[in-house]
């Protein structure tokens, strides 16, 4: 199974250092919205800051991006 990353990225990256390995793509995203989900509920400073999860697999390429702020 792939390694996926789930950055927290604004001007700098907060870098995931462990991931997760999941089956494809489409869950690596479903598992960011649920990250992100969780960050505004711990976090809820974030929220307006223009705050994303970066998703990367193992290679480093990037396969998506999830703004915070669409989470409301």
């Amino acid at each position: 199974m792939p390694r996926y990353h789930f950055d927290l990225v604004d001007s700098k990256t907060i870098a995931d250092e462990g991931g997760a390995e999941l089956p494809d793509d489409v869950k690596a995203l479903d598992v960011a919205e649920e990250i992100a989900r969780q960050l505004l509920k711990e976090r809820p400073e974030l929220e307006g800051r223009r705050f994303s999860i970066l998703i990367t697999n193992q290679d480093g390429e990037e396969i998506g991006r999830v703004p915070l702020d669409i989470l409301h």
